[in-house]
């Protein structure tokens, strides 16, 4: 059990990156061709980008409670920090909401 496998680097990461920005330059497209000025684009673009950081950080806080059922006190306490680990690894979200689009 001692036996650590290779920690893998996350391909993934780097192809979903690349997807996410050519997704996002086609929208700024889409929304210029539909006549948004690129400031409207701009804040509707990250509006989106917003809300999925927010929703990763639901879905963090929800982790926090549910190690798996049965577990010891050193298991609870291990997957209580990892979520801590992973939740301060995702962007902070802003306190406040900034301005919308009119």
């Amino acid at each position: 059990m001692g036996h650590h496998p290779e920690q893998r680097k996350l391909p993934l990461i780097a192809v979903h990156g690349e997807t996410a920005a050519n997704a996002e330059q086609r929208v700024t497209e889409l929304l210029d061709a539909a006549g948004a000025s690129p400031a409207e684009a701009h804040t509707l673009i990250a509006a989106i980008q917003a809300g999925a950081v927010q929703g990763a950080h639901g879905e963090v806080i929800e982790l926090d409670t549910q190690a798996p059922p049965g577990s010891s006190d050193q298991v609870r306490q291990g997957w209580l920090r990892a979520v801590e680990a992973i939740g301060g690894r995702l962007p902070a979200l802003p306190t406040a909401p900034s301005a919308r689009p009119e």
